[in-house]
């Protein structure tokens, strides 16, 4: 099987590539997230589009990395903004499947993401890095502990001292 470079075109642009993305739980947001699918497009001025397929959350760049880092923003703007408004925690889960749910769009990225796996297999490119994945997901959350119980030990630090100045003081 070859797939072709028209396989890869799309109204906007070709499709280049393909990742996944993976927003961990903190302290400051304790959601588990699913893992999200991407597609990076080039247009034909030379820029990028780099779009989430589940929820169609797009970030436009002038190189790969810029579209990633503005569409890894924008989804974490929509994450942080539903879960943080009382109005909208209650439906936020069943709005985020709503939007998942397949439609003429989305089954275009899919086809489009699929193209791209089958081209890199075929090519002898693993796109399954999944433990790989799952090892760097770990290690970040075992990072934004250790951030987490830093900031927790500075403001005990900070007010123990500011207790001890005032103590001082009078």
């Amino acid at each position: 099987m070859q797939i072709k470079d028209s396989e890869l075109e799309t109204a906007r642009g070709k499709v280049i590539g393909i990742g996944r993305i993976k927003f961990p739980k903190t302290a400051g947001f304790n959601y588990e997230i699913p893992l999200l699918a991407y597609i990076v497009t080039k247009r034909e001025n030379g820029t990028f589009i780099s779009t989430c397929i589940h929820f169609r959350i797009e970030g436009n760049g002038n190189t790969v990395e810029d579209a990633q880092t503005n569409m890894a923003e924008n989804i974490w703007f929509f994450l942080s903004g539903n879960f943080s408004s009382e109005k909208l925690k209650d439906r936020c889960w069943s709005d985020m499947y709503e939007m998942t749910k397949g439609d003429e769009i989305s089954t275009l990225l899919w086809d489009k993401y699929h193209a791209v796996q089958f081209m890199l297999a075929e090519r002898g490119v693993a796109t399954d890095k999944y433990t790989q994945f799952l090892i760097k997901i770990a290690e970040l959350e075992n990072r934004v502990k250790e951030l987490e119980e830093r900031i927790i030990i500075k403001k005990l630090e900070e007010n123990v001292i500011l207790e001890y100045i005032a103590t001082e003081a009078a």
